[in-house]
């Protein structure tokens, strides 16, 4: 598509395209600086800079699909992105915007939330910005955290190498099982039993995965780890191809799925491998390594599975039917279909 065409292309609800992305926001950042070590760039979760000769792994993330928990899961999901940088989450500046009529303990929910979250990770929070706006019509809220490196080094999207094994940990779509469990709770509990729901709802208490990257990272092997948000597992994969140069091969039967999600998926037609994932860490490490970056993993007491491997070429992953398919090279994330979409009875 020419750049004159893209400007006029109308957006859809998740993240920017990746063409849009390349074309029209990473030309305009500013000035050039050589402190800048990985700055804006598809699949790249945080910027590394180097301040004066120390590291600085930086992030900024916003959360809009979820109401219940926001403030609590706004601070781990920003956490998230600089953990897979095999970085330590250290500050937290916090940008909450409110829509007109709400009242003072909807912002006080908020707060307790991200106070919450902070000192489970031994996260201080040094500042940001609150308001009330009639541009929004729910709570909008978002992070910028600051992190510092281990001594083992930053561990980028770009790393992964052809040979390399995928491993994940827990289960997909963990993030994505607990917002509809919860927004759409109404609806689900009558075709399904009201302890599933509960049980799916507390999957939000799993979206951290600054434990087990950081353990990952220590062992040294690590060559690529990615938190998949928007567009699920296949939606990361891809960010990491796109980064990395390479290509992918995954097999569906091999990916852990809770019977939670499962069935929530089910009912809602939503694919659970392109549903918000955060919770499941994805890394990639050279086969020789890889017992060694699974048992410590195990370690932390995290669940860990190896899916797939990063070929030279080609996206695929193999269906429960047996059926290999092509990915496609952007994911339009579930939720938001899924959050609209009449129950299948």
């Amino acid at each position: 598509m020419s750049p004159s065409s893209l400007v006029q292309k109308k957006m859809s609800l998740g993240k920017i395209p990746n063409d849009v992305l390349k074309s029209i926001v990473f030309k305009f950042t500013g000035v050039k600086n050589p402190h800048v070590i990985s700055g804006p760039a598809i699949g790249e979760d945080a910027a590394v800079v180097d301040y004066h000769g120390k590291l600085l792994v930086i992030k900024s993330d916003p959360l809009t699909g979820a109401e219940k928990n926001a403030g609590w899961l706004v601070v781990h999901v920003n956490a998230n992105d600089i953990a897979v940088r095999g970085a330590t989450p250290l500050f937290y500046l916090s940008t909450i915007i409110m829509p007109e009529n709400l009242t003072v303990n909807v912002l006080e929910d908020i707060s307790k939330g991200i106070d919450s979250a902070a000192k489970e990770l031994g996260v201080t929070v040094v500042g940001g910005h609150t308001e009330v706006t009639s541009a929004v019509s729910r709570p909008v809220l978002c992070g910028t955290m600051i992190g510092e490196p281990s001594p083992k080094g930053i561990i980028l999207s770009s790393g992964a190498k052809v040979g390399d094994s995928i491993i994940v940990t827990k289960s997909v779509a963990l993030e994505g099982t607990a917002i509809l469990a919860s927004d759409r709770y109404d609806e689900l509990r009558v075709a399904l039993d009201d302890g599933l729901l509960k049980r799916a709802q507390g999957f939000l208490g799993k979206v951290s995965v600054v434990r087990e990257a950081l353990a990952a990272a220590e062992t040294g092997y690590v060559n690529c780890m990615k938190d998949p948000t928007e567009g699920g597992l296949l939606q990361a994969l891809n960010e990491i191809a796109e980064a990395s140069k390479v290509g992918y091969s995954i097999d569906e039967k091999l990916v852990p799925i809770k019977q939670e999600t499962k069935r929530i998926c089910e009912i809602l037609q939503v694919d659970p491998l392109k549903l918000i994932s955060s919770g499941m860490l994805i890394a990639t490490v050279p086969q020789k390594a890889e017992e060694q970056v699974i048992a410590r993993i195990k370690e932390v007491g995290v669940d860990v599975s190896k899916i797939g491997e990063i070929v030279n070429r080609g996206r695929s992953v193999k269906r429960l039917s047996g059926k290999t398919e092509a990915v496609e090279e952007f994911i339009e994330e579930e939720l938001w279909r899924a959050l609209k979409t009449k129950p299948r009875q």
